[in-house]
């Protein structure tokens, strides 16, 4: 798998994105990048630390090719995303299981089950991967679409509902 293009690779935390890229060759942490740059604000009581995205935009001298590993990344100037989502059970066990307070990881949750952000990305004209990371072949499919080129492979029309997962889930036929 030979990286030829910028890559954000960004979901929800607590849907795998470290994990998946720890896989993956040319990874760059956003936070350690953000560091770099100055653009890290301090760590806050639950363990987060705020980046200043304008400030890291218009001073980070990005490589031509790396996927950079962060839930914000997909604000970088970047020329594909990958975006990680991950089922709502299955997220609020994971953040539970990092000690996140229950109010965190209840937000996080409800983000995740609506879409967060990753609904108006859909629409963005970069290219775009929208991956279930439950999937075992998820490091395959990843591998697969960087080395088709990363082609806009998610739509509206295919995009994870959650909701309707749900629904289903508790419906069945």
């Amino acid at each position: 798998m030979l990286v030829d293009s910028l890559i954000a690779c960004t979901g929800s935390p607590g849907t795998g994105k470290t994990t998946l890229c720890s896989s993956l060759p040319m990874v760059l942490s956003m936070a350690h990048i953000a560091e770099q740059e100055g653009c890290l604000g301090a760590v806050q009581s639950d363990g987060a630390a705020e980046i200043d995205i304008a400030a890291l935009v218009d001073s980070w001298q990005a490589p031509r090719s790396a996927i950079i590993d962060g839930h914000l990344s997909h604000l970088l100037p970047v020329e594909a995303i990958l975006i990680l989502r991950c089922h709502p059970e299955v997220l609020r066990k994971r953040l539970e299981e990092r000690g996140y307070s229950p109010e965190k990881v209840q937000a996080n949750v409800e983000i995740e089950l609506l879409g967060g952000p990753w609904n108006d990305l859909i629409a963005d004209e970069r290219p775009i991967l929208e991956i279930d990371c439950s999937l075992e072949s998820r490091q395959a499919i990843v591998a697969q679409w960087i080395d088709d080129g990363c082609p806009h492979s998610t739509t509206a029309d295919d995009a994870i509902d959650w909701v309707q997962s749900l629904v289903d889930e508790r419906n069945p036929l």
